[in-house]
């Protein structure tokens, strides 16, 4: 018997239907889980992990303490009784004062269970601080400084005759510190001291990252989240790609970023000497399967990320430009949309689209490079072209695509762009890590 899978399976089923209290978007379950997996991460022993992802079941469920120690025997029974609270009819200070004072008289490793706990609460809380930017405890029954209280007297009760430089003492105190004793990064704090409404923003943001980890830790999503971007020439979408792939590479996310098909060198030397003099419906079509074998050639290495530069939905501008200019017939086009749409349902995630004016796009061109002569491409009426061609293909998007950011960058630097599209991105991730959660029990 795996007393620790039956203890998880136990606590799912005890669970059921029951939502976290200060983020009712998220199961009850994810709490104990993530206990239990911390507790593992941690390399303690089956008896006390088994008893993290228990620890709630008798103060939340209908099971007694007898039910317990019938299943899993009196060892972990004894573990999640020194998690559970006593009577509930009593005053929440009366509650809350005997745990800390039982905490401090417990066994260590009932105190391990104890404290994977308080780390996973208080974790949780300083995330949702730093997203939000907002100190909110009116989800709870008292407020911040009984809370302080209360926390803090369990740590203390914690470390009471242990070795409080243990990691997972470290770990509660850390986050305590954050939570309730406004402990700061300083030196970042100093790098930024000239925009801090920015270093704000960066909070924000890695907080959000920071949680979309702790939910890949409890589950997968069946495929990994592509991302494919397009939109108008010089929005800066070179530079926020580079930022995004910075920003979910150092957060411990793998990340795979795809060049741009059409102008990368495998197409000019591999692919469009097998193509070119093919007519332009199947020409057009043979560009789509290229940059779906591209895609699913990607998909199959199991990364978390794919960003795109210019993929499927890209083609569609380009395609629905040849139309209006009578290059291509209305079957033709019809063909290859159907083909478009087909692979981008199944493959795509989120088409990120970037929109300027021409007038913006051909100044940045000339102040981007060194160059006084007019581009091929980059000039006034191909903009204003591709741009007009783009916002009637959304249509077409919005059947094709099930997740739509459309971003105009005319007054945004990349920086700040790169912010909004990232929070747009970590959004979806975040319901579908919840989703996938909920399907996998």
């Amino acid at each position: 018997m795996n007393i620790k899978e039956d203890a998880k399976q136990f606590a799912i089923n005890a669970h059921k239907g029951q939502i976290r209290k200060n983020e009712p978007d998220k199961p009850m379950i994810m709490h104990p889980i993530s206990v239990g997996m911390l507790l593992e991460e941690y390399g303690y022993n089956d008896n006390v992990v088994a008893a993290g992802y228990l620890h709630d079941v008798v103060e939340d469920t209908e099971y007694t303490l007898e039910n317990i120690e019938r299943i899993f025997g009196s060892t972990i029974a004894e573990l999640v009784k020194g998690a559970s609270e006593p009577d509930k009819s009593l005053s929440w200070k009366e509650r809350k004062q005997h745990t800390i004072d039982e905490t401090k008289e417990l066994s260590f490793e009932n105190k391990l269970v104890v404290c994977a706990d308080k780390i996973n609460n208080l974790e949780d809380l300083m995330l949702k601080f730093q997203k939000t930017g907002i100190r909110d405890f009116s989800r709870f029954k008292m407020g911040e400084e009984e809370q302080k209280w209360y926390y803090t007297g369990v740590y203390e009760s914690l470390t009471f005759g242990q070795d409080s430089e243990l990691p997972i003492f470290l770990r509660l105190k850390n986050v305590l510190d954050i939570v309730f004793y406004n402990k700061r990064n300083e030196q970042l704090e100093d790098i930024f001291s000239s925009d801090p409404n920015y270093y704000h923003k960066l909070i924000s943001l890695h907080s959000q990252k920071v949680e979309l980890q702790k939910l890949k830790k409890l589950c997968s999503l069946p495929k990994p989240f592509v991302i494919e971007f397009c939109g108008t020439p010089r929005t800066g979408k070179t530079t926020i790609l580079n930022n995004l792939y910075v920003f979910f590479k150092k957060g411990g996310f793998s990340v795979n970023m795809i060049e741009e098909l059409t102008t990368s060198d495998h197409y000019k030397k591999v692919v469009l000497p097998k193509i070119q003099h093919m007519p332009t419906d199947k020409l057009n079509i043979a560009i789509i399967r290229e940059a779906e074998k591209q895609l699913r050639h990607a998909i199959s290495k199991n990364d978390d990320i794919i960003l795109i530069d210019r993929s499927l939905n890209d083609r569609v501008i380009w395609n629905y430009r040849k139309f209006v200019r009578n290059d291509m017939t209305e079957e033709q086009y019809r063909q290859i949309t159907e083909q478009y749409s087909t692979v981008s349902k199944e493959l795509i995630d989120l088409l990120v689209i970037g929109y300027t004016d021409a007038q913006t796009a051909v100044k940045r061109d000339y102040i981007n490079s060194l160059a006084l002569e007019e581009s091929r491409f980059l000039n006034i009426d191909n903009i204003h072209e591709y741009n007009k061609n783009m916002e009637l293909s959304m249509n077409v998007f919005k059947k094709s695509v099930n997740n739509i950011y459309k971003l105009d960058t005319t007054d945004i630097s990349p920086r700040d762009s790169s912010v909004l599209i990232a929070e747009n991105i970590m959004h979806i991730m975040r319901e579908k890590y919840i989703k996938a959660f909920k399907d996998s029990i």
